[in-house]
């Protein structure tokens, strides 16, 4: 695997599992698929070659991180606009072993989308591949909807909504502009919040939203 051992500042693997205490099983499934990563990206843009400088925090971490939120009751996860797999391929990686558990990406590219079915194959994870747009929803819906760098957050509840059970949560990352996305959320939405720090970085949050209605109903 040409990635760098850790990131640019030293942050590396045995970091990732003294913050999140995931399992060797688990690292060992992360490691095949970020080697996947590896040697896909040259045949298709799913990570920028500099990625690799801040690999472990950035992206492994900040996917991690996720896995805290998501109870034993949680058996379904929907991860929507998957691209290169962060969060749900690592979310994968780390729910392999729990029984009845799945993970559902969805990704309307084809190209990444066969990337993600690749991975899931190959590491032997619970997945499922949806190649549609987020729009499309098949009326499926899930315990839990997760969304990394996809949308503003008024339109990502929209698209959460469509996957959502009434019962289940969405864990949404988010930057530096939370709060004036959550203003604006709010004048279409109601929904219980809790926002959390994230671990990764400093400007990041985590939205840990349920309840979601539209105030248009």
């Amino acid at each position: 695997m040409s990635w760098p051992a850790t990131d640019e500042d030293g942050f590396g693997p045995e970091d990732v599992v003294r913050l999140t205490g995931v399992s060797r099983e688990t690292f060992q499934k992360i490691s095949a698929y970020l080697e996947l990563l590896d040697r896909w990206r040259e045949r298709i843009n799913l990570i920028g070659p500099a990625e690799g400088r801040h690999l472990w925090r950035r992206h492994v971490l900040d996917s991690l991180q996720l896995l805290q939120y998501i109870s034993a009751e949680d058996k379904s996860v929907a991860d929507l606009g998957s691209g290169a797999g962060f969060p749900g391929l690592i979310l994968a990686c780390a729910l392999a072993d729990k029984a009845g558990a799945a993970v559902t990406l969805v990704e309307k590219s084809p190209r990444k989308s066969e990337f993600l079915r690749a991975v899931g194959k190959e590491v032997g994870l619970p997945v499922a591949v949806l190649t549609i747009r987020l729009e499309d929803a098949p009326g499926v819906l899930f315990d839990v909807v997760t969304a990394r760098a996809l949308a503003p957050l008024p339109k990502l509840l929209g698209f959460a909504d469509a996957w959502l059970k009434p019962s289940g949560k969405a864990l949404l990352m988010k930057g530096r502009d939370t709060e004036a996305e959550l203003a604006e959320a709010r004048e279409a939405w109601t929904f219980d919040l809790s926002t959390l720090d994230s671990q990764s970085s400093p400007e990041g949050r985590v939205l840990r939203v349920s309840s979601l209605r539209s105030r248009r109903a």
